[in-house]
């Protein structure tokens, strides 16, 4: 069975680009929430520093990818990965160094963790050259 990974990589991205939204909506609105909360939440500082990041990290790739994919397929790819790799990061921060984590954060960051692994894997087999598909123009 051929996979066509070029495809499933610029399928994951353009999800992204309408998931991206609602993500980053609620995880700033969640952070706000957190910070006038009477919950005591002791590294708030860091624990909005990491959504800061990685919000501006995901609308980095996504616009990166969209803007440059046409030109340098492989290099873009690429960088996307560098990217999606710094996401899975501040996830893993998310789900085991914050606290607390509410119950809406487990379940956008186990979403998006799912995209991004896909992205990372689809992203890998992309810039492989076993995988590349013929371009016959």
């Amino acid at each position: 069975m051929n996979v066509d990974t070029e495809l499933m990589f610029e399928c994951l991205i353009y999800l992204n680009l309408f998931y991206f939204p609602v993500f980053g909506t609620c995880e700033t609105i969640m952070t706000a929430a957190k910070y006038i909360s009477i919950i005591d939440t002791p590294k708030i500082d860091t624990d909005a520093a990491v959504v800061g990041t990685k919000l501006s990290v995901e609308l980095l790739k996504i616009l990166i990818y969209r803007k440059f994919k046409d030109f340098r397929r492989r290099t873009v790819t690429a960088i996307t990965v560098l990217l999606t790799f710094v996401t899975i990061g501040t996830l893993f921060y998310s789900f085991f160094i914050q606290s607390p984590v509410l119950k809406l954060e487990s379940i956008l960051n186990s979403l998006t963790i799912m995209l991004a692994t896909t992205e990372v894997v689809f992203g890998i087999l992309e810039i492989l050259p076993c995988c590349q598909k013929p371009h016959y123009y």
